[in-house]
């Protein structure tokens, strides 16, 4: 080798180590910034995937609880349905047992309304009670078998005042015994065993429930036939379908 090819190669040498020594230092660092974005972008990823990860459970959990929210909802209407449901069944039976009670509270033998607005007459207690069921007969102080269609009411004395049970218009008046038409022409009542001399009413006079008839008298002879005291005769008579009227009990109305 000669002199001037071992120079060469030694300055080579020389000019390797300077290039190491020169841009070692930015080759090094060009490695460490890549390294750092390389972890940057990496925890920016993981970051990023955490926040959609986070975004989820939370939009999961408003799904659930607007799920829920929903069915209470639709729960809560259900029972309010159902509580509507079971008001009205109980209100459609309690119009039913009604209808079935006014039909009940009308008389079986007539078929037609009647009216319930019907007040005592006198205050008393029953002597002899309506008979006039077919076939029931009562035997009176006389050893007499009689239907009653009325009843007896015992008092006190005579001269008791006597008042019309119903609003109305006389139909009859005389000789101590009074027959009233009621307002709605359903009723006919009937009063007998008054004083004559008390009956200041006549036949077509309009009376007022309650307004004073005329008093007790002894005008019917029932007295010690029928029943052995003061007395008044009552009796109600109801509007049947073909226009007639039918005695009934009047305990269906009065209860003394």
């Amino acid at each position: 080798m000669g002199k001037n090819d071992l120079f060469n190669k030694k300055s080579n040498e020389n000019h390797k180590v300077n290039f190491f020594k020169k841009d070692g230092f930015y080759l090094i660092l060009f490695l460490c910034l890549c390294i750092i974005a390389g972890v940057a972008t990496y925890v920016n990823t993981k970051s990023k995937s955490n926040a959609v990860m986070k975004q989820e459970q939370v939009s999961s959990l408003n799904n659930k609880k607007a799920k829920a929210k929903a069915k209470n909802k639709l729960d809560t209407a259900k029972a309010n349905l159902s509580k509507e449901e079971s008001k009205k069944a109980s209100m459609d039976n309690a119009n039913l047992a009604k209808k079935d009670t006014t039909k009940n509270n009308a008389s079986v033998a007539t078929g037609a309304a009647v009216v319930t607005t019907v007040s005592a007459p006198v205050k008393g207690s029953i002597a002899q009670g309506y008979t006039g069921t077919e076939g029931a007969m009562a035997v009176g102080l006389d050893k007499v078998a009689r239907t009653i269609l009325g009843e007896y009411i015992k008092v006190d004395n005579v001269g008791i005042p006597v008042y019309s049970s119903v609003n109305g218009t006389v139909s009859y008046a005389n000789g101590g015994k009074i027959i009233v038409l009621s307002k709605d022409n359903k009723l006919k009542v009937v009063y007998d065993n008054l004083d004559p001399a008390s009956i200041k009413i006549k036949s077509g006079d309009v009376v007022n429930q309650n307004s004073e008839i005329g008093v007790i008298g002894d005008s019917d002879n029932a007295k010690d036939r029928i029943v052995d005291c003061n007395h008044l005769y009552f009796e109600i008579d109801e509007k049947q379908n073909d226009g007639s009227y039918k005695d009934v009990n009047p305990q269906n109305y009065i209860k003394y």
